[in-house]
Parts: structure tokens; C-alpha cells; sequence
């Protein structure tokens, strides 16, 4: 069976707009394609769209095969991803799978696997109508026509992944129409290789610095953190080099300014080389207001560090499922601050084994590919 997996993925070394495109860092969709093979007979390939390349490229990564394929960075959510659908399902059918899965409904992919004409699914991730609930966009935005196409195509889905209880239940709430399958994203294996020992009073924050992710709230807990931990350090993953929201420059501005050199700004680094940072912390720090399944948290159980999440999200869900976490109110800085204190204040994570152990029996790579392995034949048989 081969699967085409329409998704993002960072570019590689060779590609030529390597460094000069500022690409999503995710490789989860990677990770589930190296579990079909090793643990399947499926042979799944990725088609990943890149506004404003230069080229089309393709190649294998790790073994996979992956097309990079070119188009114009301008008008795109302007016209409803009407050409970037157009041009993606032409690649599809070129392609010629048995299935397609779609990874996300922010761009054009749910609806150039829909265009294509071949049997498709969606994994659920990123939901505007989510998000744009938590922060109104403004009147005429992109966030606001990525959700009206969101709603256009979901309305004529059919079978949908997803990845947390949080995010099935909104779906079938607002698309009761849909199939909803519960199954999460998986993870590279060899997170789980690397040593558990911990440099003391270390905080990871792992996101994009934007509103819905709550750095502004661990910016105010760690004012009273500080108190009595003078010599807390915090790492923070995924910012830009060059912000591009006064959001992200006044939280790095209002970080520096507290704790000087002991918060280090990492930007966009390959996970592999994230998780061995990671590793190495005391916490993950996780506020969220709005989060879909949390992957940041899922590599933190894995590599043994403790996580410290907010209600209402998957990441509470997640914690609650695997241990090692502790949840706190959304919006509530205070009960933040007092979380990563006790947290800091620990020599000793219980839990530590059994909650990297849970996931690997939970959501490892072969349990993942053969739940998905089966709901591709459910989706075929059905025609």
C-alpha cells in the first residue's frame, strides 16, 4: 500500500533554499513515515508545498521519500488556497498512491487531498476554529479565512484523526458528521536512548513565542520564582532569530532584562539535537491556553524531564495518561510560579521510568503505524 502523507517538514541541508526559508520545524509526520516502514508492509512517501522555493526538489530522508515542491509565497490565503490545492493535488495524482493522508487544515493540504480525487483522511491539527476563538483575528485576516476554509473542507470530510480526547471532542461537537479516530503522534525512537541526568534549576520552554502559548504567564511566575530561586536558568526553543510580532520581542525583551544570561534563546534547532537539551532540565515549562495534542511534552517524558502544564489542554490529558507532570489553572500565574518551585525543589522524580515506559507501550512507533496501517484498509474497503 503506498500512502502520500500531504504535511510540513523542515527542509534538509541540501535543498537550496536551505536557511533562506523559514520552514515549520515539525518532523512528527517523519516519524509516524519511519514507523509504517519498519513496522509495516505500507509504503508511505511526503509531499510537502514550500512557499516562495526556488525549486522543486526531492530525495530521501532517513530512508523516506520526500518531495519539496516549489510555489509562489503571495495571494494565497487571498484566494482560498484555490491554486496552492490545485497544484498539490496535481502532484498527488502524478504520485499515484492507493491512499492520501492529509496533516492539517492551516493550509491547502485537507483540501488538495480532497481535489485529488483518490481515498484521503485527515490528522486534525492546528484547528483555527480553536484558536481563533482564544485570539479573534481581526475582521478580514488570514487566520480568519484559513478557518472559513477549515470549516469548507471539514464539512466534507469524512474520516478524521484525532491525535487527543481534547481535540475529538471539539471536532464533534461543531462536525458531528464526522468519523473521529483516536490515534496520537508518535515519536522518534531514539529519544528514548539518552541519559536522564539533570543540570540543577534548568527550565525548557519549547514553542513558538506567541500568544496562545503562554510565555507571557511563565515571564510573570518567574518573577516570583526568582525569589527563591535567584539562579533559575530557562532555555527557550523555537523563537526567531528575527521576531516578527511584538509579542515574541517583548517577551525576550522582558527575559533578558530579568534574568540577563541565564535565559538563552535557542531558535529552530533539529530535534534530535533539541531532545538531548531537553534531556538535561530539571522542567518543561508548557502554559499553554490552547494546545492540540503537545509533542514538547511527549519528548520531555521521554528523555525523563518532568513537565508542568495547564488545564484544559491535551497536555494535562497527556500528563494525566503517562505521569511524570504536573497540571496547573489556566491563566494563573501565581499557580504556575508555585509549580516550578516545588518542581525545582525536588531531588527525585518518582515517576520518571514508568512515564517513559507508558509511552513507549502507549504510542511507540509499531502501535501507531499498525492503528493507522488499519484504518487505511477500513478507508479502502469502503471505496
Amino acid at each position: 500500500m503506498k500512502v502520500l502523507h500531504i504535511c510540513n517538514l523542515p527542509l534538509p541541508e541540501d535543498h537550496p533554499d536551505y536557511r533562506r526559508l523559514r520552514c515549520h520545524p515539525g518532523r512528527w509526520v517523519l516519524n509516524l513515515a519511519l514507523a509504517q516502514r519498519a513496522q509495516t508492509e505500507m509504503q508511505p512517501e511526503l509531499l510537502v508545498q514550500m512557499p516562495g522555493a526556488s525549486a522543486d526538489f526531492s530525495k530521501e530522508i532517513e530512508g523516506i521519500p520526500v518531495h519539496f515542491l516549489a510555489a509562489p509565497d503571495r495571494l494565497r490565503s487571498a484566494t482560498f488556497f484555490y491554486f496552492d490545492a490545485r497544484r498539490v493535488a496535481a502532484r498527488v495524482r502524478l504520485l499515484a498512491p492507493d491512499i492520501v493522508h492529509a496533516h492539517g487544515t492551516e493550509d491547502c493540504h485537507l483540501l488538495a487531498a480532497q481535489r485529488s480525487g483518490l481515498p484521503y483522511l485527515l490528522t486534525a491539527q492546528g484547528l483555527f476554529f480553536l484558536i481563533n476563538a482564544l485570539s479573534p483575528p481581526r475582521r478580514i485576516s488570514r487566520e480568519g479565512i484559513v478557518e472559513w476554509t477549515e470549516r469548507f473542507a471539514l464539512g466534507r470530510a469524512r474520516h478524521v484523526i484525532a491525535k487527543s480526547d481534547y481535540v475529538g471532542e471539539a471536532l464533534g461537537r461543531q462536525f458531528p458528521h464526522l468519523q473521529l479516530h483516536r490515534i496520537p503522534n508518535t515519536f522518534d525512537p531514539r529519544l528514548g536512548e539518552f541519559s536522564l541526568e539533570k543540570e540543577s534549576r534548568l527550565l525548557v520552554f519549547i514553542g513558538t513565542p506567541v500568544h496562545r502559548k503562554g510565555l507571557d504567564l511563565l515571564v510573570q511566575a518567574l518573577l516570583e520564582v526568582e525569589k527563591i530561586f535567584p539562579d533559575v536558568r530557562l532555555w527557550i526553543f523555537g523563537d526567531s532569530p528575527h521576531p516578527q510580532t511584538d509579542y515574541e520581542v517583548r517577551m525576550k525583551a522582558d527575559l533578558t532584562a530579568m534574568m540577563g544570561d541565564r535565559v538563552k534563546f535557542h531558535g529552530t534547532i533539529p530535534a534530535v539535537e533539541m531532545a538531548e537539551q531537553l534531556a538535561k532540565a530539571t522542567a518543561l515549562i508548557a502554559p499553554s491556553r490552547e494546545e492540540m495534542f503537545g509533542n514538547q511534552l511527549i519528548e520531555s517524558l521521554l528523555v525523563g524531564t518532568h513537565g508542568v502544564v495547564t488545564e484544559g489542554t491535551a497536555l494535562a490529558e497527556n500528563v494525566r495518561r503517562f505521569g511524570n507532570g504536573t497540571v496547573v489553572p489556566q491563566e494563573d500565574a501565581g499557580g504556575l510560579a508555585r509549580a516550578i518551585i516545588e518542581v525545582l525543589g525536588r531531588t527525585e522524580f518518582p515517576e520518571q521510568g514508568l512515564a517513559r515506559q507508558r509511552v513507549f507501550e502507549q504510542i511507540g512507533p509499531g502501535v501507531v503505524a499498525k492503528e493507522h496501517q488499519l484504518l487505511y484498509e477500513k478507508i479502502l474497503a469502503e471505496g
